[in-house]
């Protein structure tokens, strides 16, 4: 049964909103859903409780015909409830989840895999991944390969710890500092220049997550590429393809990339 014009929805737990690769995957999974003659509707709340209710809305009132979740966990209640129900889905999976139901399978560790990669053949004498001590964004990084080649700093002050670290590069080895988020790493570019750190012959930075605020920064920051705007595409063109009854087998993505800039 086709569903033209029908409309697709998308609950964004608050504060995920921030996190640049969710933002990416979000801003292209409107171009197949509009491309397919669906609308996209999108909601904010506060928590898990509250996303769930809103899916019994959606289903009661009719309109939405299918819906989107950003990532599933083990023992995550909403596939129930969505068949339960009888609403399509699709969801982003990480790849360490079996899943039996229509999926886009993203591999957590890779954007680990990719910076462990990069890392190897770049000269430094240490190498300091700085992470918050918050639960992971959906789209943080599992530990990969590159934990085992870096310091790790958990701390509620991610640019003044990394201000710290590189105050305390002496000249004798390069530092290369690497940072979660994309505010933060412009945040930690701007102190470091202020401080007279010569950024990246003394501390080189590394974002784990490329937007535009990396790439217009005053020195653009070398950053993690992890496919947001590909997931996102794929993304709708499976909600597509799952509201319209059609067969989807689970899908993998692009490995992420290092995309070296002016930081390194």
């Amino acid at each position: 049964m086709s569903h033209q014009g029908a409309s697709i929805g998308l609950v964004i737990r608050q504060g995920h909103d921030r996190d640049p690769v969710a933002g990416a995957v979000v801003r292209a999974i409107a171009g197949p859903l509009v491309a397919a003659g669906k609308r996209f509707v999108t909601r904010s709340v506060a928590d898990e409780d509250a996303e769930l209710r809103v899916y019994r809305l959606w289903a009661r009132t009719g309109g939405v015909a299918g819906v989107i979740l950003l990532e599933v966990s083990r023992d995550d209640p909403r596939p129930a409830l969505l068949r339960q129900i009888d609403m399509p889905f699709v969801a982003l999976a990480p790849s360490t989840l079996p899943v039996d139901f229509p999926a886009v399978v993203v591999d957590r560790a890779a954007s680990s895999v990719a910076l462990a990669a990069y890392l190897d053949g770049y000269p430094a004498e240490r190498r300091v991944s700085v992470t918050g001590t918050a639960p992971a964004e959906p789209f943080g990084d599992e530990l990969g390969p590159d934990d085992t080649v870096t310091e790790v700093v958990r701390t509620d002050d991610v640019v003044g710890t990394c201000l710290r670290i590189g105050a305390g590069a002496d000249g004798s080895g390069r530092t290369v500092l690497v940072v979660d988020g994309d505010h933060d790493a412009v945040a930690v570019l701007t102190g470091l220049r202020e401080a007279g750190i010569r950024v990246p012959e003394d501390v080189a930075l590394i974002c784990r997550s490329d937007s535009l605020v990396c790439q217009s920064a005053s020195l653009p920051i070398t950053a993690i590429d992890r496919r947001g705007r590909e997931i996102g595409a794929v993304l709708g063109e499976a909600a597509v393809r799952a509201v319209d009854d059609a067969v989807l087998p689970a899908v993998a993505m692009p490995a992420p990339v290092v995309v070296p800039r002016e930081t390194t």
